[in-house]
């Protein structure tokens, strides 16, 4: 396989998206670009090599033999640039790692970690953006991310860092919920769509509210942690989020059933770029420190 020179590095990249997702479609989603621009960049690289790189039939594409040694040749060479890269910015830019994460997970599971995180990467500069739909952030703003989704994102997930389980917690000198006589719930004001509330666990639990129950709504669930803690109320607790709490007894059960729902909290990268090096060290550095 030869070429007259060096193929667009914007081809090789959808190349090599198209290889991970085994779809034309579903790497133009992944790039921000059409199918018919993955289609253009895939056959000018085809030309510029003189072979067939996927065989294309109606379920989608897959590599030929060829294409698949060359994937990874590309996969090698792309790792090559960015190494090549991260080794050329200064030592200080090399430091540089941004967080996306929601300000629940940044307050109640990321700042006590903080400390440790500092110790582990003495010249870590950590700029850590807040944003309950962290997700959704463009590749380039981010080099980490922890969402909460209904499922793992191809591509982007690093590992699951909890699951989406919940129990009404309260502080340890309040009565069980289902005897207090003027319960005061605690929820927040606007939750993500995704998430389940406190209707999905009252009718899963069997539980009904009297009718004197006050229902206070909280700007974000950190605030509304803070207030169950201080003994305001009854809030729902995410149990990956208030482990610590739990753990130190701080907070307690205020009702023994336990909902498990379909999401989860999600270490992610972004699926446009490779990973530097220190963004792969803090991974799994996070990853291991949930354990």
């Amino acid at each position: 396989m030869e070429t007259d020179g060096i193929p667009p590095l914007k081809s090789l990249i959808a190349f090599q998206m198209v290889a991970r997702c085994g779809s034309f479609s579903d790497a133009a989603a992944v790039l921000g670009l059409t199918q018919s621009g993955i289609s253009r960049r895939i056959l000018r690289l085809e030309e510029d090599v003189g072979v067939e790189l996927f065989e294309r039939s109606a379920s989608g594409v897959v590599l030929t033999r060829i294409g698949a040694d060359y994937a990874q040749e590309v996969a090698a060479a792309l790792d090559v640039l960015t190494n090549l890269g991260d080794r050329s910015l200064k030592r200080q830019a090399q430091g540089r790692l941004t967080l996306s994460c929601s300000r629940a997970v940044g307050e109640l599971w990321l700042v006590p970690r903080l400390s440790a995180l500092s110790a582990e990467f003495p010249n870590l500069e950590l700029k850590l953006r807040v944003d309950d739909n962290s997700f959704l952030r463009r590749g380039d703003d981010y080099d980490l991310a922890i969402a909460f989704l209904p499922s793992p994102l191809p591509d982007r997930t690093l590992g699951q860092l909890g699951r989406e389980e919940m129990v009404p917690v309260m502080a340890p000198a309040l009565e069980p919920l289902v005897r207090q006589a003027q319960p005061v719930i605690l929820a927040i004001e606007e939750t993500l769509k995704e998430w389940t509330d406190w209707g999905n666990w009252l009718s899963e639990a069997g539980v009904t509210l009297p009718e004197t129950v006050r229902r206070w709504k909280l700007s974000d669930y950190d605030m509304a942690i803070r207030a169950a803690r201080d003994g305001l109320g009854v809030a729902m607790g995410w149990t990956w989020l208030i482990r610590d709490e739990l753990a130190a007894g701080r907070l307690v059960q205020a009702h023994p059933h336990v909902l498990l729902g379909r999401g989860g909290y999600y270490l992610l990268r972004p699926s446009e770029r490779h990973m530097r090096q220190l963004a792969r060290r803090v991974a799994d550095w996070l990853i291991a420190s949930n354990r």
